[in-house]
């Protein structure tokens, strides 16, 4: 292994002991007083940091300042002057490392055990230098000599293959395990995204690819890219001509982003990011999130495994078919649109009604859908997918209805709707001019409407008459409706109730913090719970009132959704708003930031 020397001095030599006068010597013998006696400097990476080294030459052998090995290992270090003896120990939890070393002397002492030396250490001046790999490695630690000293602190420096999820893509690179971290090939990392790397002779090294020049230099824990210098958390290392470096740090320089995660995860272009939340899968590995910026709403389907948008919408309310193959929405011109998933072409379905639509349905043949129209919100109608065809399924003067759900059979939708308060006036003065009073908020609070669209007159029943907030209101496959209770104060801990057959009200969950309700497709009762540590997901049986416990996790998750065939995606809280996270393997991954 090469061991350069002259280009790592960054320091003259230091003359030791305070007798010598050159001028009184013979030129030849003083230049070998000089070199026996010299100390001189090198700049050396300890565990990522870059830090400074005394050492002294021996027989062409460097020996490095014992005391100072000793410092960065973390170790006590006692010398004995009259026997010229330094011990270091080093305890590391449980173990304890230990090494003796005696001036000139070719054996030492590590753990208990006596072992040869090929290079004795030397006395210069008042310190005592030595072979730095024995005494490294007797403490538990290891080191590195190729184009510069690294020193790993704890553990052997090893050299592997590691693998690395790469868009969904199980991808190998060479690694090296440094003090129980991974630097990562530049080489083989700037190749995932097309870029070329060419090692200079100033000990710097040039990635470029399209539009993208990258330089870092082997000295310096700074990225230059595109001119722009930007600090990063650790030092490159040259090994074998392969440069290594915290994969962090090169996967930004070139423009993707990378997840730790269930092991490394990489993404060669941004995540989404922004206010994401409302996930609703679309098959078993996309989901569809709506999205908003400082500048922009749009909606996405993204892939869950890639992490990649594969669908980009410019809308906000829409929704999938129920085969995944269309999605339709709505955007700021009021017009009704379709998308075909697939070639990811836009076609009008309906230009002509442009009032506001809310709150698309689809019919499980995916010939029709549900939504409510207008500002108010007052009607509820149908699209036609085959011709475009609006029609008002009912209307009436209550306003801003909200939550609209088809049941299985499609028979009936409910909605949540409640009348408008009355304003009360003074009596008029002597101009005629009256002023309000108050406003009468009685019997405003918001019921579940239930419309049968098989009755020859369709009317709403109403299936609530509480005073509380409902929310999440969803039909069982049996026809029954389910709702969370939320006190209008409150004081009180949510109550999750069904309402069956005869309007029958039953409290199916009493006593938790209820933040969201899921009917999935297959007709399972599921609730988001937040907990004193965190939040739980649990499946509820309406026959016994039984909870069960889906999955619990630290974090504050803010809604949930099931897919097809069980996988859960979730919302949580962020400085931008809503990140939307997905259950793998036993783990909440990051699909936006």
């Amino acid at each position: 292994m090469k061991r350069p020397i002259s280009s790592l001095v960054i320091a003259s030599a230091v003359l030791v002991g305070s007798a010598y006068t050159p001028s009184l010597l013979g030129s030849v013998e003083a230049a070998s007083v000089q070199q026996a006696q010299a100390v001189l400097k090198e700049k050396i990476i300890v565990t990522g940091i870059a830090k400074e080294i005394q050492y002294s030459m021996s027989k062409k052998q460097k020996l490095y300042s014992l005391n100072q090995l000793a410092s960065f290992m973390a170790a006590n270090v006692t010398y004995d002057v009259k026997s010229k003896t330094l011990t270091a120990i080093k305890t590391f939890g449980s173990k304890k490392h230990s090494i003796i070393l005696k001036a000139d002397s070719t054996s030492a002492v590590v753990n208990g055990n006596k072992v040869k030396l090929t290079v004795p250490p030397k006395l210069v001046g008042k310190s005592l230098f030595g072979d730095a790999k024995t005494f490294l490695q007797a403490l538990g630690g290891d080191l590195l000599i190729d184009n510069s000293l690294l020193i790993s602190t704890n553990g052997p420096i090893k050299f592997e293959t590691a693998k690395l999820n790469v868009e969904g893509t199980s991808t190998s690179v060479k690694a090296v395990n440094l003090s129980g971290k991974k630097l990562y090939s530049v080489q083989d990392i700037a190749k995932l995204f097309g870029a070329a790397v060419k090692l200079e002779k100033n000990n710097s090294v040039k990635i470029s690819k399209t539009g993208t020049t990258i330089t870092m230099n082997l000295n310096q824990n700074i990225i230059v890219k595109n001119g722009k210098s930007v600090k990063v958390s650790g030092y490159p290392l040259l090994s074998k001509g392969t440069v290594y470096t915290e994969l962090k740090d090169i996967v930004s320089a070139l423009g993707g982003e990378t997840i730790a995660e269930n092991g490394e995860f990489i993404a060669k272009g941004p995540l989404l990011s922004g206010d994401s939340y409302n996930p609703n899968w679309v098959s078993g590995s996309t989901v569809l999130v709506t999205n908003e910026t400082e500048s922009d709403s749009r909606s996405y389907i993204l892939d869950t495994v890639s992490k990649k948008a594969l669908v980009d919408i410019n809308g906000t309310e829409v929704s999938v078919s129920p085969d995944g193959k269309k999605a339709v929405f709505t955007n700021e011109s009021g017009f009704i649109y379709l998308m075909d998933l697939t070639s990811k072409q836009v076609s009008p379905l309906n230009e002509k009604d442009d009032n506001e639509k809310f709150e698309f349905v689809w019919a499980k043949d995916g010939q029709k859908i549900y939504f409510f129209k207008g500002k108010e919100t007052k009607d509820i109608a149908t699209v036609s997918v085959a011709d475009g065809a609006i029609k008002t399924v009912y209307t009436d003067s209550l306003t801003y209805k909200t939550d609209l759900k088809l049941s299985a059979d499609e028979k009936n939708v409910i909605y949540t709707v409640g009348k408008e308060g009355k304003t009360n006036y003074t009596p008029p003065d002597s101009e005629g001019n009256t002023d309000v009073d108050n406003i009468d908020l009685k019997d405003t609070e918001p019921q579940i409407n239930l419309l049968d669209l098989t009755a020859k007159e369709i009317k709403p029943v109403i299936l609530s008459n509480t005073i509380d907030n409902k929310a999440n209101s969803a039909f069982m496959l049996d026809g029954s409706v389910v709702y969370t209770s939320y006190d209008v104060e409150g004081e009180n801990t949510p109550i999750l109730y069904m309402v069956g057959k005869n309007q029958k009200l039953t409290a199916l969950v009493t006593n938790k913090d209820i933040l969201s309700t899921v009917v999935t497709s297959l007709g399972k009762l599921m609730i988001l719970v937040a907990e004193s540590n965190g939040s739980t997901i649990y499946q509820v049986n309406p026959t016994n009132k039984s909870l069960t416990k889906v999955v619990s996790t630290s974090l504050d998750l803010t809604s949930f959704n099931v897919s097809n065939d069980g996988k859960l995606a979730v919302t949580v809280a962020s400085d931008t708003g809503e990140r939307v996270l997905v259950y793998k393997n036993g783990s909440f991954e990051t699909l936006t930031k």
